[in-house]
C-alpha cells in the first residue's frame, strides 16, 4: 500500500514536471489529496473487513507515509537542481 502511494506520487511528479507552475501544483497537491483518500479507504477496508490490528497498522502506515514524503521531497529537489 505504501509502495503504491510512492509510485503514484512519482507518476504525478513526472506527468506535471515540465508543465506550468500552476498545473504542477494542481497535479502534485491534488494527487496528494487523492492518495490520502485512497489510503484512508484501504485502511478502513483492512481494519473493518480483514480485522487488522488498527493501532499497529496505522503506526506502520504513518511511518511509511512520512518516509515516502521525505523521498518525494528529495526527488523533487534533485529534479529541480538538474533542470537548471
Amino acid at each position: 500500500m505504501s509502495l503504491l502511494n510512492l509510485l503514484l506520487g512519482y507518476l504525478f511528479i513526472e506527468l506535471s514536471f515540465e508543465k506550468s507552475h500552476t498545473t504542477f501544483l494542481k497535479y502534485v497537491l491534488g494527487g496528494m489529496v487523492a492518495r490520502l483518500f485512497l489510503m484512508w479507504g484501504v485502511l478502513l477496508l483492512l481494519i473493518r473487513v480483514y480485522q487488522f490490528h488498527a493501532a499497529s497498522l496505522m503506526l506502520s502506515l504513518l511511518f511509511f507515509y512520512i518516509l515516502n514524503l521525505v523521498l518525494e521531497i528529495f526527488y523533487l529537489q534533485k529534479r529541480v537542481s538538474t533542470k537548471r
